[in-house]
């Protein structure tokens, strides 16, 4: 029984779910925003907004910071977003990415554009 057992599992292992958030999270941090479905969109969202409130509570503390978040992301995109995209929501209390519909022309799956939001 699956009783209070909130992730989705997307037709993955484990570690192919890590994997994905990984990719994700890269894709984000480089680029600022992504197409993807809308229920890796979801099960996304709540993750990557954890590891900014992560580095928004270690503070002036860049060694915290980077150890909270290395487990999760690769070091280029980890100093990125300690350093560049972080600051930027300080005075922000969650809500760092957007989901936006949109419809495809004679498509059947849900496609959503996963964004930061901009202005903080």
């Amino acid at each position: 029984m699956r009783h209070l057992k909130k992730t989705k599992k997307l037709k993955r292992t484990e570690e192919g779910r890590r994997k994905l958030f990984v990719d994700l999270s890269n894709a984000v941090i480089e680029s600022g925003q992504i197409v993807t479905f809308q229920t890796r969109a979801k099960w996304f969202r709540p993750k990557f907004e954890r590891l900014i409130t992560h580095i928004k509570k270690a503070g002036e503390d860049k060694n915290l910071a980077y150890r909270r978040v290395r487990p999760f992301l690769k070091e280029s995109t980890a100093r990125k977003l300690v350093e560049q995209i972080a600051p930027k929501y300080q005075e922000r209390n969650g809500g760092y990415l957007r989901i936006l519909h949109f419809q495809e022309r004679f498509s059947t799956l849900d496609k959503v554009v996963v964004s930061l939001v901009e202005e903080a």
